[in-house]
């Protein structure tokens, strides 16, 4: 079983995924808000659909890495899952 620091540990770096991925999302959010609007015709998307791309792999595997560290976590603290 992994110590107290170790878990600690883990669980900072699944709180630094969750919050990277919340920014993420708000930035495709906010994004999506300019794509299609016939009234912002004057201000285009700030991120291309390359870039759109790009955050939405990196949420995924922020997502996936994320579901591992908790699952190690819940069988180091024999939680069920």
């Amino acid at each position: 079983m992994k110590s107290p620091k170790e878990l600690k540990h883990e669980a900072g770096r699944i709180e630094d995924c969750l919050s990277t991925i919340q920014i993420l999302a708000e930035i495709l959010l906010n994004n999506g808000g300019f794509k299609g609007e016939p009234e912002n015709i004057d201000i285009p998307p700030q991120i291309s659909d390359r870039g759109e791309s790009g955050i939405q792999q990196a949420i995924q595997l922020l997502a996936g890495t994320a579901h591992r560290e908790f699952c190690r976590m819940a069988t180091d603290l024999e939680i069920p899952v």
